[in-house]
C-alpha cells in the first residue's frame, strides 16, 4: 500500500531530522496516513477533536474520522515511544475515551479496539499486518453509522412513494377544495410573475411538496431558528399547505419517512458550528434530490463549489476592486450579487471573509449583499445558511433581505439599455419578495460572483431535462456572441454562458464578474464569438484553468488530472475574473494561468487554498494572451495555410461565397433515440418503430393513456401538442453507417429522427452518393476522416461534417457539390483540363490521410475546416485517394484478408470479442479465435480505436439503456450474428492493411 510506504518514509524523516521520539513530534506521520486513507472513503480526519465523556468530562481525542454528516467512523490516539502502551490505553479508557472503534499507536505498535475488545495489534513496520489492521478499522461500521445508513436507504426507497401520495392529494385539492383552489390560484399568479412565463401549476405543486417533505429536516438541523415562521416565503407556502393538509393526514403521510427524520435529529446534534451545519445540510440536500428528483439534481447542477475555490474568488474580487476602483468588498457602494446562489455557499464565505469588520458586515448585510435563487429547496437552505453565518459573526439574528426568489435570467428589470429588455417585475410570490426584487433592480451592482450551472445538452433527451430557455438572455447572446462567431455549431446557450451574458450587462459601466464554471470557453471553436466579444466588453480578464476534463482521452486525459469538484462532473473547470474599467483604454489585457498536469482533485483544492490571485499576479505567474484574427486564445496555429483552398466554409454553404471546394456540408443524422430506430436488421427496427407509433397514437388521442414508455423528445412533444398523427412506412427503412465499418438498419423518418440536417439532400432514402466525413470542430481527439457511401450517423466520427460529391434537389435531380471555381483552380494550376470533379474528390481524400499534413497542421485542423494545397503529381495523389475511397466506402465488398480461424468444439459459446494486439488475435467467444492478425491492421485507427476494435465494440452484447427497449426488445444475441461478424472482421482487417499501405505510399509523395 503506497500510503503505508509514505507513512514509513515520513516517520523516518521525522526521526532523522529532528531526532524525535515524543508523541507531538512523530504523530503527524500516522495522522497523515489516516487522513489519506480517509479521503479515499470520503471521510475527514479532525485532529484534537473535543468531546464529552459519558461522565460529562471534557476530553480531546488526537483524531477522529467523520463523514460529511458528522457521523464518527473511528478514533485515534497517539502515544510516545517511551510510554507503556498498555498502561496508556487503560488510562485513556478509564477517563471515558471511546472503545468502539479506536486505534492506539506509539510509532512502534498499533492496537485496534472494537466494542471494548482488542481485535488486532501489530508492529507498524509489518506492512501486511498494518494493512489488515487499517482495513479492519475503516471497514468497521459503528452502530450510529449503520442506523443512519439503514434509515437513509429506507428514505431513498420511500420518498418517491410519499411524494406521489402528496401529489395525489394536491390533484384532489385542485379539483374539490374551494379554499385551496382560491389560494392556489393567487399563489400561482404570483409565481408566474416572479419566476417567468413558463412556470406551470406542476412547478408550484413541486414547490409545495418539497416544502412539506423538508420541513422536519430544517427544524432538526436549525432547531434554534424558527425559519418557517419567520421567512416570508416559507410562511406563504406554509399558509397554502394549511388549506389542504392537516395534522392527522400529514402525520400519517410522513410516518414512512420518520426513521430518517429521527436519524437526522440524532445526527444533527453533533453539528456545532455554522460551517458544520452547512456541510451537514448539503449532504442531506444531496440525498433528498437523489431520491426525489435526480433529473433536477442534474439540471440544477447540485454539486457544491469547493470552499477553497470560493475563497479564492472572493479574495480575488477584493484585490481587483482595490486595484481598479480603490474600494474593498467591505466598503460602501460596492454591492455584491450571487445570481445563482444555490445553498448560499458564496455568500456564507463572504460573510466569514468580512467578519473582521463587524460594522462593515452589518452595513453590507443590510442592503449591499444580494443572492438570487429559482428553486425553492436551495432557496430555503441558502437563507438558513446565510442567516446562521451572520448570527455567528455578529451574535445578532437578522433575516437576509438580500435573498430573492427569482429567475435571474428572466429578471432584466435593472434598466438594461438594449431593445427588448423587460420592465420591472411588478409582482412576486409575496409583497416582501416583490419589494426585494424591486430594490435589487434599483441598485448598481458592480461585483457579481458565483458558480452558475452548466448543463448545455442533457445526456438523454427522454429525461425531459434540458435547462429551460431564457428568451431575453438568449436574445442577447444571439446579438453579441453568436453574431461575432464563425462556428457552424455552438453551445452558447449553455446556462453558464447565459449567466455570463446577464452579468456582463448587469454590472453596467464598471465592475467585476467572477465565476467558476465549465472551461470550454477558453479554446472551443464554438466560443470564438464569445472570446471576441468579452475582449471588447472588458479591459482585463484573469483565467485560472483548473483542468479536469474527463471527456478527453489518452495522454490528454491523464494530463487533465482530477476534477476539483471531487470528480463529480466531467467537464474541465476554470476560475476567471472579467474586469470592466473604462479608465483603461489599451484594449483587453488577458492573463492566463493553468495548473500543473496530472494533479488529483485534493491537490487542486490544496493549490487554491495556498494561492491568491494577488500574489500570483505580482509574481508574474500569468501568461499574457494575445488573441489572433480568429479569436483563438490558446493553441494558436503557427503554420500559415491561408493561401490554400478551404474544403468548405459557412459562407460557401450559405451561398455567399464560391471560393471553397465543397458548397454543401452537413452533420450526420441525430435520432436522439438510437435504440428505437437503429438495429441490426430491418425486422428488429420495424418491430420497435411499430410499437412506438402505436403508443404515440394512443397518447395523442387520449392524453391520460399510458405512453408505453416510448421515448419522447423535443420534436415528438411538439408533434403531440399539435395533434400530428404518425403512421408506419416500411419504405423509410434503410441502411446507415452507425460507427466506423458498422452498418445498421435505420428508420429514416423526420418525426422520429430529431435532426436530419441536410442529409435528405445528400443520401435521402434512395440516392447514390459518396461523402467524405471529417472531424467536427472543435476536435478533442486526433483528426479523422472516413468516406461513406450510405447515410451516416452524427457520431460516426467525432461529430463529423460530411462533404458530399453530389447533392440532390427536391425533384430528385443530381447536382455537383464541388464548385466550378475549385475545379478551375486545379485545372489552371496543373495546366490540365482533363482533371474532373471526381478526381478532385479523390485528391482531397488522399491529402487528408497524409500523416505529414495532419502533424504539421494539427492546430489548424482543430480551429477550422481543412485547407488543401497543390501538391506535385496530382494524378498519383488522386489515384491513391480513389483506392482509399473504394475500400472505405464499400468495405463490405472488400476481399477478406484470410485470417486463421481456430475452433474448440463441444464448448457452450460465450461472447468475448476481445482483441490481443500483442498476440495478433481476436477472441470471438470461448469457442472461436481469429489469429495471425498482422500488426499493420491495428495501426489503422479512427479516434482511440482501431478499425477492428470499432467492429468488436458495436457487436458486443450490451444491456439497453432505454427501459422499454430493455423490457420488450432486448433480443440481440451475438451467436445469431457470429459468422457475419467474423466475415466482417476479415474484410476490415484487409481494409486496415490496405489503408496503411496507401498511407505509406502517400508519405513517399513530394509536397508542394
Amino acid at each position: 500500500m503506497i500510503e503505508i510506504q509514505n507513512y514509513w518514509r515520513e516517520l523516518n524523516n521525522l526521526r532523522a531530522i529532528a531526532g524525535a521520539e515524543n508523541e507531538g513530534a512523530l504523530r503527524s506521520a500516522f495522522q497523515n496516513l489516516l487522513r489519506d486513507l480517509g479521503e479515499q472513503q470520503q471521510l475527514i480526519l479532525y485532529a484534537e477533536y473535543p468531546f464529552k465523556a459519558p461522565n460529562g468530562a471534557n476530553l480531546r481525542a488526537d483524531g477522529v474520522l467523520m463523514d460529511r454528516l458528522r457521523l464518527v467512523h473511528g478514533w485515534w490516539e497517539a502515544k510516545d515511544e517511551k510510554d507503556d502502551l498498555e498502561k496508556e490505553i487503560a488510562v485513556k479508557l478509564a477517563k471515558g475515551y471511546p472503545n468502539d472503534n479506536i486505534i492506539f499507536e506509539d510509532t512502534r505498535t498499533a492496537v485496534l479496539l472494537q466494542q471494548g475488545a482488542e481485535i488486532m495489534r501489530c508492529p507498524v513496520s509489518d506492512g501486511k499486518a498494518l494493512t489488515r489492521l487499517l482495513d479492519g478499522f475503516f471497514n468497521y461500521e459503528l452502530p450510529a453509522v449503520q442506523d443512519f445508513r439503514i434509515a437513509r436507504n429506507q428514505f431513498m426507497v420511500e420518498l418517491p412513494g410519499v411524494a406521489r401520495a402528496l401529489k395525489d392529494l394536491l390533484v384532489a385539492a385542485h379539483r374539490n377544495h374551494a379554499a385551496f383552489q382560491l389560494q392556489a390560484h393567487d399563489f400561482f399568479a404570483l409565481c408566474h410573475r416572479a419566476i417567468g412565463d413558463r412556470v406551470t401549476t406542476d412547478h408550484v405543486d413541486e414547490m409545495l411538496i418539497q416544502h412539506i417533505l423538508t420541513d422536519q429536516i430544517f427544524r432538526a438541523i436549525f432547531s434554534d431558528v424558527n425559519f418557517h415562521q419567520e421567512n416570508h416565503l416559507a410562511r406563504a407556502i406554509g399558509e397554502l399547505e394549511s388549506t389542504f393538509l392537516h395534522g392527522s393526514t400529514r402525520k400519517e403521510l410522513l410516518k414512512r419517512l420518520e426513521p430518517y427524520f429521527a436519524a437526522i435529529r440524532r445526527t444533527a446534534a453533533n453539528a456545532i458550528t455554522s460551517a458544520e451545519k452547512q456541510d451537514f445540510l448539503k449532504q442531506v440536500y444531496e440525498d433528498f434530490y437523489s431520491a426525489y428528483n435526480p433529473k433536477d439534481a442534474d439540471r440544477l447542477g447540485i454539486v457544491y463549489t469547493p470552499s477553497e475555490a470560493v475563497r479564492f474568488i472572493i479574495a480575488g474580487c477584493d484585490w481587483l476592486a482595490q486595484q481598479h476602483f480603490n474600494k474593498r468588498l467591505a466598503d460602501a457602494g460596492l454591492d455584491i450579487l450571487d445570481p445563482c446562489t444555490g445553498t448560499g455557499t458564496f455568500i456564507v464565505d463572504l460573510i466569514d471573509y468580512l467578519r473582521g469588520d463587524t460594522q462593515a458586515l452589518i452595513r453590507k448585510f443590510a442592503g449591499e449583499i444580494h443572492a438570487n435563487e429559482i428553486s425553492i429547496l436551495p432557496y430555503y437552505i441558502s437563507c438558513l445558511n446565510i442567516e446562521q453565518a451572520y448570527y455567528e459573526a455578529t451574535q445578532e439574528w437578522r433575516e437576509f433581505n438580500g435573498a430573492c426568489f427569482v429567475n435571474t435570467l428572466e429578471n432584466w428589470g435593472f434598466g438594461l439599455a438594449h431593445e427588448g429588455s423587460s420592465g420591472n417585475l411588478f409582482g412576486s410570490l409575496t409583497d416582501e419578495n416583490q419589494t426585494r426584487i424591486h430594490n435589487q433592480n434599483q441598485c448598481a451592482i458592480p461585483v457579481i460572483l458565483g458558480n452558475p450551472p452548466y448543463n448545455a445538452n442533457q445526456k438523454n433527451e427522454n429525461d425531459n431535462n434540458k435547462n429551460d430557455p431564457a428568451l431575453l438572455a438568449d436574445k442577447r447572446i444571439k446579438e453579441t456572441y453568436l453574431a461575432a462567431s464563425t462556428a457552424q455549431k455552438t453551445k452558447l446557450y449553455d446556462p453558464y454562458v447565459r449567466f455570463l451574458r446577464w452579468a456582463s450587462d448587469r454590472i453596467g459601466e464598471r465592475g467585476i464578474v467572477a465565476f467558476i464554471s465549465n472551461s470550454s470557453f477558453i479554446e472551443a471553436k464554438g466560443f470564438d464569438g464569445f472570446r471576441k466579444v468579452v475582449a471588447q466588453e472588458f479591459q482585463e480578464i484573469w483565467i485560472i484553468n483548473i483542468k479536469g476534463n474527463s471527456r478527453t482521452s489518452g495522454d490528454r486525459r491523464r494530463r487533465e488530472g482530477g476534477n476539483v469538484f471531487d470528480d463529480k462532473i466531467r467537464v474541465g473547470v476554470a476560475l476567471y475574473f472579467l474586469v470592466r474599467n473604462p479608465a483603461l483604454t489599451d484594449g483587453c489585457n488577458i492573463r492566463y494561468f493553468e495548473l500543473a498536469d496530472f494533479l488529483v482533485a485534493k491537490e487542486k483544492r490544496a493549490w487554491l487554498a495556498h494561492h491568491q490571485l494577488r500574489v500570483l499576479a505580482k509574481a508574474g505567474d500569468f501568461n499574457r494572451i494575445q488573441p489572433n484574427a480568429h479569436s483563438n486564445w490558446l493553441n494558436q496555429p503557427q503554420e500559415d495555410w491561408s493561401e490554400w483552398l478551404a474544403v468548405a466554409s459557412k459562407e460557401g454553404k450559405a451561398g455567399k461565397a464560391e471560393e471553397v471546394i465543397f458548397k454543401l456540408y452537413s452533420l450526420g443524422v441525430v435520432t436522439n433515440r438510437d435504440e428505437w430506430v437503429y438495429g441490426f436488421t430491418h425486422e428488429d427496427v420495424a418491430k420497435k418503430v411499430r410499437y412506438f407509433i402505436e403508443h404515440y397514437e394512443t397518447k395523442r388521442l387520449d392524453s391520460d393513456a399510458d405512453d408505453g414508455g416510448i421515448k419522447f423528445t423535443r420534436a415528438v412533444k411538439n408533434d403531440i401538442s399539435k395533434n400530428i398523427s404518425y403512421s408506419y412506412d416500411n419504405n423509410k427503412l434503410m441502411k446507415s453507417i452507425y460507427r466506423p465499418f458498422v452498418n445498421l438498419s435505420l428508420y429514416f423518418c423526420g418525426s422520429l429522427n430529431e435532426m436530419q440536417y441536410r442529409q435528405r439532400e445528400i443520401f435521402g432514402l434512395k440516392y447514390k452518393n459518396l461523402a467524405i466525413g471529417i472531424s467536427g470542430i472543435p476536435i478533442t481527439k486526433s483528426f479523422q476522416t472516413l468516406a461513406v457511401a450510405i447515410l451516416p450517423d452524427l457520431h460516426l466520427l467525432e461529430q463529423p461534417n460530411f462533404l458530399p460529391l453530389w447533392v440532390y434537389a427536391a425533384d430528385g435531380s443530381r447536382h455537383d457539390n464541388i464548385t466550378n471555381w475549385a475545379l478551375t483552380q486545379f485545372q489552371q494550376h496543373y495546366a490540365n483540363t482533363d482533371i474532373t470533379k471526381r478526381d478532385l474528390f479523390n485528391y482531397v481524400y488522399a491529402v487528408l490521410h497524409d500523416p505529414r499534413y495532419r502533424e504539421k497542421f494539427a492546430l489548424n485542423l482543430k480551429a477550422e475546416f481543412p485547407r488543401i494545397p497543390f501538391h506535385p503529381d496530382f494524378t498519383q495523389w488522386a489515384k491513391i485517394g480513389a483506392t482509399l475511397i473504394q475500400i472505405h466506402a464499400y468495405f463490405e465488398q472488400v476481399k477478406p484478408f484470410g485470417l486463421q480461424r481456430i475452433d474448440r468444439p463441444e464448448i457452450t459459446p460465450k461472447c468475448r470479442l476481445k482483441a490481443d494486439q500483442t498476440a495478433g488475435t481476436i477472441e470471438i467467444d470461448n469457442v472461436t479465435t481469429l489469429a495471425n492478425i498482422p500488426p499493420q491492421a491495428w495501426q489503422y485507427q479512427l479516434g482511440n480505436r482501431s478499425a477492428l476494435e470499432w467492429v468488436l465494440d458495436q457487436y458486443k452484447e450490451k444491456t439497453p439503456k432505454d427501459l422499454t427497449i430493455r423490457e420488450h426488445f432486448n433480443t440481440y444475441r451475438f451467436a445469431e450474428h457470429k459468422e457475419a461478424v467474423i466475415e466482417l472482421l476479415d474484410r476490415v482487417c484487409q481494409v486496415s492493411v490496405d489503408t496503411m499501405t496507401a498511407i505509406e505510399q502517400i508519405e513517399q509523395l513530394p509536397w508542394e
